[in-house]
């Protein structure tokens, strides 16, 4: 076989492999022999007809399987020959091989390019204390009394943290704002609402959220609101919005005490216990905060650090991936299908760059895991099955079975452990260091 080797792009390779008339009738009369051996024809003992019947007798068969077995050494010597590291056949032609000429079969490939590696050990990571101070132990145990507060009725103004049943109508100048920005209902008219007092973080007109503190029921105010020239809402960006507030009801927000009943809710047996837990799960958060970080910032350096082309079909197969992912997701969030029409275009210029980065860095840990020989054994794939069992609510024994039959998926496991490993390696290879977060509005 004579193998030629057309490079269409850095990644993709036109491979052209041409067969010799005396190969294929080589190949046929190996067959016709096999056939023969296995016939059975009227007047014939099996083995012994002669090969012009048998070829006649099982013409379709045999040629089928001659296209098969040649196409199939075809390829085989292709990759022997051009030494390529293919990720995928794209496109296939020819195949179809008759005796006494000879013929010519074509594979279009795409194949993993070829990578330099960036320096990756070193990697400076800069992550947030996983200490727990006592000042955050007591914010969380304040966050778990607001969570089992009451809300009373009450005849008095408002107060920051109380919870004010109201409406309001928004306006810019004598333009009703629900007019102006009509999908932008939560900044025109309400005719009742809840708004937390005072709050810095509730989400709404932050006008109406300030505005209700020292109102009580049936008070009315004027309030007006600035809306900024780079506010996320178009039709009011700029523009100055007068809003009309009328207050329905003030409930109080009244934290219960730590006391016995308070404790026995949580089932722990005293404030101690409750301590002890708190700072657990916050450190947990912490680590599991510092450990996100560490990768983000990891895969950013290794993203930034390189750069090579991608193979077509990989980066098409990842990207429809990405979107089918998301739009599964949105729907069952009840997304209408009409908005994603009208995203189409920037839906997919997005899940093209989040598909780049994951093949990037998916070439690049597993090239780096290649060179440091980082290989997975057995606890490292079990680890992972009984991780995916207890994401998947499936008993570990049945997933295995499951997995055993599916070597595909066992590969993908293997290839994820590898990356984790390898992820691990280089973060404990990196340069770690604890920086605390500056607080905003705090003085210089």
């Amino acid at each position: 076989m004579k193998v030629n080797v057309e490079t269409v792009n850095p990644t993709r390779h036109l491979l052209t492999i041409q067969v010799e008339a005396d190969q294929i009738a080589r190949e046929e009369a190996s067959l016709i022999m096999e056939f023969a051996k296995q016939a059975r024809l009227p007047g014939f003992r099996p083995g012994k007809a002669p090969a012009a019947i048998v070829k006649q007798k099982y013409a379709k068969d045999i040629a089928q399987e001659l296209n098969r077995k040649l196409t199939n050494e075809a390829y085989e010597a292709a990759m022997k020959e051009s030494d390529l590291e293919v990720y995928s056949v794209v496109n296939f032609e020819g195949g179809d091989f008759k005796t006494g000429a000879p013929g010519e079969v074509k594979f279009t490939v795409d194949v993993l390019p070829e990578v330099t590696l960036p320096e990756y050990k070193g990697i400076r990571m800069e992550v947030p204390p996983t200490a727990v101070s006592e000042e955050e132990i007591d914010k969380a145990l304040e966050e778990l009394r607001g969570q089992r507060a009451e809300y009373n009725v009450v005849e008095k103004a408002a107060e920051a943290g109380d919870f004010v049943r109201c409406g309001y109508t928004g306006k810019v100048g004598d333009a009703l704002i629900s007019e102006l920005a009509p999908d932008a209902s939560m900044y025109g008219t309400q005719a009742s609402t809840w708004e937390e007092a005072g709050s810095a973080d509730a989400p709404g007109v932050r006008a109406v959220i300030d505005g209700v503190v020292g109102m009580k029921a049936g008070d009315t105010k004027e309030v007006t609101m600035n809306f900024g020239d780079d506010f996320h809402i178009e039709e009011l960006r700029g523009k100055t919005g007068t809003y009309e507030l009328v207050v329905e009801e003030v409930r109080e927000k009244v934290l219960p005490e730590m006391d016995e009943a308070f404790l026995k809710g949580l089932q722990v047996e005293s404030l101690d216990q409750l301590k002890e837990q708190t700072k657990a799960n916050l450190e947990g958060q912490k680590q599991q905060a510092s450990g996100s970080a560490k990768r983000e910032q990891l895969n950013k350096a290794l993203l930034d650090r390189t750069d090579f082309p991608l193979p077509e079909s990989a980066l098409e197969e990842t990207t429809q991936g990405i979107l089918q992912d998301f739009l599964q997701r949105s729907a069952q969030q009840g997304v209408p299908m009409e908005e994603f029409e009208q995203r189409r275009e920037e839906l997919f210029e997005g899940a093209s760059r989040a598909a780049a980065d994951r093949l990037k860095l998916r070439i690049l840990i597993l090239k780096i895991a290649e060179k440091e020989e980082i290989t997975v054994e057995n606890e490292d794939l079990s680890a992972l099955i009984m991780q995916e069992a207890m994401m998947t609510r499936t008993q570990p024994d049945k997933l295995v079975k499951e997995l055993q039959k599916d070597r595909q998926r066992i590969n993908a496991l293997r290839e994820t452990a590898l990356m984790n490993k390898t992820v691990d390696f280089l973060i404990k290879e990196g340069e770690i260091v604890e920086v605390t977060p500056e607080v905003e509005g705090a003085a210089e």
